[in-house]
């Protein structure tokens, strides 16, 4: 009985001592470069908005250093690929109440040291546009999709497997 009981408070405390806040990154990396993503879509600027953001939330986190593509340990690119509006609630005449900006994007994340690719995907995300907003709504709309990017980019990346 009395061996049980310091043996189970010693394992609980060495459980403790592994826990990281960078997920199952290799040990090696420390550090993250993300360069300007690229744009293929008609609006300008989101490519920036996205690339800004998301270095934003890697600094806010502190899991890693945000670096120069020199002296990366991983570096993440990405390409916005396309924005695309899509009726979302229809009303009982079929009339569109509210739509959907869904912005795609994928995502690369390369292992520079070892010249391996660690996650790539296609993220999608979506901010709400009601009927009838106009150019300003659309925008805000946009940028709420890239936030909720790069919560995914963010997630992907310290939470790699």
């Amino acid at each position: 009985m009395g061996f049980r009981f310091i043996f189970l408070p010693f394992l609980l405390c060495l459980g403790c001592f592994k826990y990281s806040f960078t997920g199952s990154l290799p040990s090696h990396i420390k550090n993250v470069a993300i360069p300007l993503f690229e744009n293929n879509t008609s609006y300008t600027g989101v490519n920036q908005e996205l690339t800004n953001k998301t270095v934003d939330l890697f600094v806010l986190d502190n899991s890693l250093s945000v670096t120069s593509e020199s002296q990366a340990d991983i570096i993440i690119s990405g390409t916005v690929a396309s924005i695309i509006q899509r009726p979302a609630i229809l009303s009982e005449g079929e009339t569109v109440e509210e739509y959907h900006m869904v912005v795609n994007v994928r995502i690369k994340c390369e292992d520079i040291k070892n010249n391996k690719v660690l996650w790539e995907k296609t993220l999608s995300q979506f901010g709400v546009l009601a009927q009838g907003g106009g150019i300003e709504e659309q925008d805000t709309a946009i940028d709420d999709a890239v936030e909720k990017i790069t919560v995914d980019i963010l997630n992907n990346t310290l939470g790699y497997w």
